[in-house]
């Protein structure tokens, strides 16, 4: 056989197979299309969210400048409910910085329902529970701040050491001086509690 002739067969076996195949061929190039077009669209409203999301932190933000305090406290508390993994943490660092909520139950409640968001990597929640801690001192409730922080403390987070330091300081204002030492030895020890 020459090789004009195996073109010839190849091309007839390939056409063959293809008019026997061809219901087949159809469902499989429609089921390539729909995921394609389900993909860009999951996509396409991923990304409106995430735009609707900063465009209310945005007027949240002009709002508080403005002076419109209750308008821009609503939304805020919006975009912390939407579980967003830049916009919700920042909605509630403007609540507090602004003094825009006077409810610690709330406050913390904000910080917990953050804290559950699994799309924040670990690092990002360590410093969010560091953060949480030094509100919690504020509100001088010393079991709710060692809670807080012990997951940061037994890691091996970058934030461990100031996890620790911030504990240390807050017993050695409570003279707790027992205590302080007890959590300044694991800095001292390099191990974790």
């Amino acid at each position: 056989m020459t090789n004009e002739t195996l073109k010839v067969n190849f091309l007839a076996s390939a056409i063959n197979f293809a008019k026997k195949k061809i219901k087949l061929l159809i469902l499989l190039l429609v089921f390539i299309l729909i995921f394609l077009f389900s993909y860009l669209l999951y996509e396409n409203f991923k990304n409106s969210a995430n735009i609707q999301i900063a465009e209310k932190y945005t007027r949240a933000s002009i709002l508080i400048k403005q002076k419109k305090i209750e308008e821009g406290k609503i939304l805020l508390e919006a975009v912390i409910k939407k579980n967003h993994q830049f916009y919700s943490p920042l909605s509630l660092y403007l609540i507090i910085d602004n003094d825009l909520e006077t409810d610690n139950k709330k406050i913390i409640s904000f910080f917990d329902q953050i804290l559950k968001n699994n799309s924040i990597s670990n690092e990002n929640l360590n410093l969010i529970k560091i953060k949480k801690a030094i509100y919690l001192i504020n509100t001088d409730d010393e079991k709710m701040i060692i809670k807080t922080l012990n997951p940061v403390i037994n890691s091996n987070s970058a934030w461990r050491e100031i996890a620790i330091n911030l504990i240390t300081d807050y017993f050695l204002s409570k003279d707790q001086k027992i205590k302080a030492e007890e959590y300044n030895q694991l800095l001292k020890n390099k191990t974790k509690k």
